[in-house]
């Protein structure tokens, strides 16, 4: 049964998806993603931007405080029926740093048996 749900997404295509239970704004945390070597042709999925985003100041205790956030407020929800958390993560975009972000959060949830699901709003997928 999935316990926490995660969206990326970002705010030049609009809000923050409602309802959640938590939004992270990185907007202001994180570096401009020009400074990031051919990341206009690539997106947080790829290990090259993923690794990039992953390794920058702050961005591991980010990563481990919102895991430990959403665990949290699972294991104080008295009805186990309710037991679903939704964040939501966003950058400028939604297609770098939110979306390396909500990997990395998912990864250490499951790493903790937490069974996670991630959407990516903002990535369009590739052509067939």
């Amino acid at each position: 049964m999935v316990r926490v749900t995660i969206t990326t997404f970002g705010y030049v295509a609009g809000r923050a998806p409602e309802p959640v239970d938590i939004t992270l704004d990185v907007r202001r945390h994180v570096l401009d993603t020009h400074q990031i070597p051919a990341a206009e042709t690539r997106t947080g999925l790829d290990p090259v931007i993923a690794d990039t985003v992953l390794s920058a100041a702050g961005v591991a205790r980010i990563v481990d405080n919102l895991a430990l956030l959403a665990t949290g407020i699972l294991d104080d929800v008295a009805d186990a029926r309710a037991r679903l958390v939704k964040i939501a993560v966003g950058d400028h975009q939604g297609v770098h740093w939110a979306v390396a972000i909500g990997e990395e959060v998912a990864r250490v949830l499951r790493m903790n048996d937490v069974e996670t699901e991630v959407t990516h709003r903002d990535i369009v997928p590739a052509a067939p």
